[in-house]
């Protein structure tokens, strides 16, 4: 069916974020960046793995403060 059809991004006008927006959105330093060796997939793949430390740390206080 009509509605079920997959259209590709650009048609949409969207696209993917980049390695340093995704970098950015898990508070890593404006100033951080990848090693040049470090090719585009393990750098999604490193940033997919990765924890925010915006959310972690407030999780932790949580956490290990005595209630």
């Amino acid at each position: 069916t009509e509605k079920n059809k997959a259209f590709p991004l650009k048609e949409q006008r969207l696209r993917y974020f980049t390695p340093k927006e995704v970098a950015n959105l898990h508070s890593f330093p404006e100033s951080f960046s990848f090693p040049q060796h470090v090719s585009l997939r393990q750098r999604y793949a490193l940033l997919g793995n990765s924890l925010s430390v915006a959310v972690v740390a407030p999780l932790l206080q949580y956490l290990f403060t005595e209630q």
